[in-house]
């Protein structure tokens, strides 16, 4: 019934004939039961074309809701679950996996190619036990990577934070340490039973400053500089990997052309005395996926309004983007929406918070809640 009605409410809104709406209704059923009911964020019981017929309600005239609707129908961009855990899946065997391959060539002087007869040398299956992969945040889907490759990384190898307590830091050397005596054969040396690797996951990002942007007094902050000054400490991490030779390789499942450039620009720029630093992208979202000024000029008059913007949205945290939040987090002007949450890399239009005078059409959940 609440179906029925929101799917009526959302005809009368449109002004569609009977065939518009039965065209209409074919399309949004379909992309609503295969993507966007599975949206987290939705209050209980609420599904999108619910959410679709109130969110193109707050908008006036036939001509704003046709932009908005026009938006939704060919611009948004909805990954799901099922694709993101895509990406994890895929983040071993495309990236870190041939990483370990040409190292061990190198390191042995044979062809890369032949990675068969790589894979079964005990120089490769050490590289890959010095592996060590953290996650920088609940997005990072460590648990999900784990099990998408059980034949290759132990549990003791895959941990979901990289605030790691020291107790746990040395539990992973010892257990590096037991590991490596069967693949070697022997009890290894102090900097044998060291991590070389260090693999960085995390889901997404849109503009890069949340992993690294210069402090304002000449040094770096986010969570790429913040990790690399902890391994260079003594103590936890830092006594848990090797001396020189190290590898940090940052993989990220989604990131936008903005956010490539900036973590690209300035990852050279940052000194990590053990070693070097890689960054990584499973899927570039393209520079296309950005509105544009001239086609996408309807959907941005509406980003554009004062009556559709709230500016308790811009907070201090808008600050560090450098621009207002109305289009996006530091002006990325996405039409993307993750199905655990809407990124604030998109316009505002589509993650407008529930405790805001504007409605969103995938409300956001923020991490920076303001309290009541």
């Amino acid at each position: 019934m609440r179906k029925d009605l929101a799917e009526s409410l959302l005809a009368k809104i449109m002004e569609w004939s009977d065939e518009e709406k039965a065209a209409e209704r074919a399309y949004l059923e379909s992309f609503a039961s295969y993507k966007y009911d599975e949206y987290q964020q939705f209050s209980p019981g609420k599904r999108f074309i619910e959410s679709l017929a109130l969110w193109l309600g707050q908008f006036t005239g036939g001509e704003e809701r046709r932009a908005a609707y026009n938006f939704v129908r060919k611009r948004l961009l909805f990954i799901s679950t099922d694709e993101m855990n895509h990406l994890v899946e895929l983040t071993f065997p495309t990236i870190i996996r041939p990483i370990l391959i040409a190292d061990t060539a190198t390191e042995l002087g044979v062809d890369p190619h032949k990675v068969k007869a790589i894979v079964d040398t005990v120089v490769y299956r050490t590289r890959l036990r010095q592996t060590l992969v953290l996650g920088l945040s609940d997005g990072a889907r460590t648990d999900w990577f784990r099990r998408a490759n059980p034949q290759e990384m132990s549990n003791e190898q895959v941990f979901h934070a990289y605030d790691v307590s020291d107790p746990k830091s040395e539990g992973m050397v010892q257990d590096l340490r037991k590991h490596l005596t069967k693949i070697l054969g022997r009890e290894p040396h102090d900097h044998e039973a060291r991590f070389r690797y260090i693999v960085l996951l995390d889901d997404f990002t849109g503009s890069g400053t949340s992993f690294i942007r210069e402090d304002g007094q000449g040094g770096w902050t986010g969570k790429i500089a913040k990790i690399v000054s902890g391994l260079m400490k003594a103590g936890n991490l830092g006594d848990a990997i090797a001396n020189s030779g190290v590898k940090i390789i940052i993989i990220l499942y989604v990131a936008g052309d903005q956010a490539i450039e900036h973590i690209e620009s300035r990852l050279p720029k940052l000194t990590f005395g053990k070693g070097t630093i890689e960054f990584e992208v499973v899927h570039k979202l393209g520079e296309t996926t950005p509105l544009d000024d001239a086609s996408d000029s309807p959907i941005l008059g509406l980003v554009a309004d004062d009556r559709y913007f709230d500016d308790d949205a811009d907070d201090e945290h808008s600050k560090v983007g450098g621009t207002s939040k109305r289009y996006g987090f530091a002006n990325c002007r996405l039409p993307l929406v993750l199905a655990h949450n809407t990124p604030n890399n998109s316009i505002y239009l589509l993650w407008a918070e529930d405790d805001q005078s504007v409605r969103g059409l995938f409300p956001r959940v923020s991490r920076h809640r303001k309290l009541q």
